[in-house]
């Protein structure tokens, strides 16, 4: 594996003030263009009560993603302390929330784990089995989640009572677009035909996009290879750690993706909470793969386009900001306050540690 780049903590303030001035223009013009007469009636409604249950929530998503660095870094053969688990995790959460599609996050925990001791192979791998469960995660929650949104939002809207009928054919056929899609990707006629269309016009040929294209698809076959071979050798060798790391990522998710319809239910609006999880999966995920600090605005916009569909207009501004404070600039503040903390005390939370007696285990090349 490659030596992590390393993110000073001036250019990580720079992203972190551009992430924050585009979500704030974003915010503000959702509140303008939502704004309704009956926005400041609701707002009064809000019950100031609710507050402590959504940083309590915070906090456990918090505590939970740090439990989950330290358990596999122990099923590793790695004795990580909790408190560095925090560290990495809140410092990671920072990176991904205030550099540009998140790529500060994986070199902030790349590096702070190889500080601790932990071989950027075994890191690396680690991080990929973590992906990996999150995938788990959404993959089991989203049928559910799909189908009590096609019922009750897109069909509702559309039909005058969408039975139960309905709403499955559609989910079988939305499951169905998405499992060719799948299979299309993987296709190598697919890419050929795509690496020609690429290479036929003199830009594409000058921008060398088809050489450019097959680079990215052995990139991405390198990743999900990694990602199967370590959770092959910790499915091996460190069941009961993958199988714990499952529950503790559930409970993370839902604390982190419960927010939203905790916060509705404080301006008594009770929304099935199924659909908002996905809803918030597809936001972060936009979030990741816009090349702006956390989201560079794309997550205010897309919110208030998707917000509607369950709560009233005149509600989606307000809802957003709440909602961001605490699935964002929360999380800016206290990873930000982890990172800075971290990096100004780095060899006193991480000292070096001394040679083990307990030999490593390398998650790379597993034993037969």
């Amino acid at each position: 594996m490659k030596k992590p780049r390393t993110l000073n903590q001036r250019r990580m303030l720079r992203y972190l003030l551009q992430g924050l001035a585009l979500g704030g223009i974003a915010s503000v013009l959702v509140v303008i263009f939502t704004a309704r007469e009956e926005t400041l009636q609701r707002l009064g409604q809000f019950s100031l009560s609710i507050l402590p249950v959504l940083f309590a929530m915070v906090a456990v998503a918090w505590v939970c993603n740090g439990a989950r660095i330290w358990l596999m870094c122990r099923a590793a053969g790695h004795r990580l302390h909790y408190r560095q688990a925090i560290a990495v995790s809140l410092s990671t959460e920072f990176g991904i929330a205030s550099t540009p599609a998140g790529v500060g996050g994986t070199v902030i925990r790349l590096s702070l784990l190889r500080q601790a001791g932990v071989p950027l192979t075994t890191a690396g791998s680690l991080l990929a089995a973590d992906a990996a469960v999150d995938v788990v995660f959404f993959a089991l929650m989203s049928p559910f989640a799909v189908y009590v949104l096609l019922r009750e939002g897109i069909l509702a809207r559309l039909l005058d009572s969408p039975s139960e009928v309905d709403a499955l054919v559609v989910m079988f056929a939305v499951i169905a677009v998405a499992a060719g899609m799948v299979v299309m990707l993987r296709s190598d006629f697919f890419h050929r035909q795509l690496s020609r269309l690429l290479g036929a016009t003199a830009f594409g040929r000058r921008k060398r996009l088809p050489a450019r294209h097959r680079k990215l698809r052995q990139s991405v076959s390198r990743s999900i290879e990694g990602v199967v071979t370590s959770l092959k050798f910790l499915w091996k060798n460190r069941k009961g750690a993958l199988l714990v790391n499952f529950v503790i990522a559930s409970i993370q998710w839902c604390c982190r993706y419960m927010l939203l319809p905790v916060i509705l239910f404080s301006f008594d609006t009770r929304v099935n909470p199924l659909p908002l999880f996905l809803v918030q999966g597809v936001l972060f995920g936009v979030s990741l793969l816009v090349v702006a600090p956390g989201g560079g605005g794309s997550v205010e916009l897309l919110t208030a386009i998707m917000l509607p569909t369950f709560i009233p207009t005149g509600l989606v501004g307000v809802v957003l900001i709440v909602w961001r404070f605490f699935t964002y600039h929360l999380y800016v503040l206290g990873g930000g306050a982890m990172f800075f903390f971290t990096c100004h005390r780095l060899n006193r939370i991480f000292p070096q540690p001394p040679v083990s007696a307990v030999r490593a285990l390398d998650l790379k090349a597993p034993a037969g």
